[in-house]
């Protein structure tokens, strides 16, 4: 059974396959893989406490830190050092920073105010997809059934971490199946253009074109009965913007 012809696009972790960080135990504080700058200085509580979040926030713990672990390491780290003092000279003179703002965004920078948003993001992302299992649970149909339906398109999944998830924009308890109408025409023109983030956004963002009582996202609109022609339309004139 051939799966991967509809995933969306998936950038491939930009990490070493050996980097490892071995968390302090009670027995030993093991030496870490990563690259030689300063060693994490990670207490037993602050890992107790990820552990209890993960717990708190996910069904599939183990999924959940692989994942999370696995977004991390492809993470930019925290640059070491910040600006020169030339870019940083530039930035004030030019008026774009003042001396006190700019050590205000530096020390930001510096604490990982960036990586954070970044995380935070991938994060709703993947909060916004369903497991095969949950697909399964609430379209009423047997997993190999799921699986079936993403290799002909009628579903529309992706890969993360290793694990195939299904964005939730595409269900809808209200309408026939349980999906929005015009799903495999949708998957059709979206999956060989954009990512699913992207397509994720597009989906649940109103738009300028689709207008019943005011602009809707294509989701509504598809949901409440618009021509699925003109949401393919919206699409396929991006290429050209």
């Amino acid at each position: 059974m051939l799966v991967t012809a509809v995933f969306a696009p998936v950038r491939n972790p930009s990490y070493r396959a050996d980097m490892t960080v071995n968390l302090p135990n009670d027995d030993s504080d093991r030496p870490s893989t990563l690259e030689p700058r300063n060693q994490p200085d990670i207490s037993l509580d602050a890992v107790r406490r990820l552990a209890e979040a993960v717990t708190h926030l996910s069904n599939d713990h183990e999924y959940f830190l692989e994942a999370l672990t696995e977004k991390l390491l492809a993470t930019r780290p925290v640059a070491r050092g910040g600006y020169e003092d030339t870019a940083r000279q530039y930035l004030i003179d030019s008026g774009v920073f003042t001396a006190e703002s700019w050590a205000k965004t530096a020390a930001s920078l510096e604490r990982g105010s960036l990586q954070v948003s970044e995380t935070a993001e991938w994060l709703g992302d993947l909060f916004a997809t369903k497991s095969i299992a949950s697909a399964s649970v609430f379209l009423e149909w047997t997993e190999d059934a799921v699986l079936d339906a993403v290799a002909a398109g009628r579903l529309y999944a992706v890969e993360v971490s290793g694990r195939l998830r299904l964005p939730t924009w595409q269900f809808d308890i209200g309408s026939p199946n349980n999906l929005v109408p015009g799903l495999t025409e949708i998957i059709r023109v979206v999956a060989p253009r954009w990512s699913w983030q992207s397509v994720a956004g597009f989906m649940s963002t109103r738009q300028s074109s689709l207008v019943a009582e005011g602009r809707k996202t294509p989701v509504d609109w598809l949901c409440d009965g618009g021509d699925v022609a003109a949401v393919k339309q919206i699409v396929e004139d991006s290429d050209w913007s």
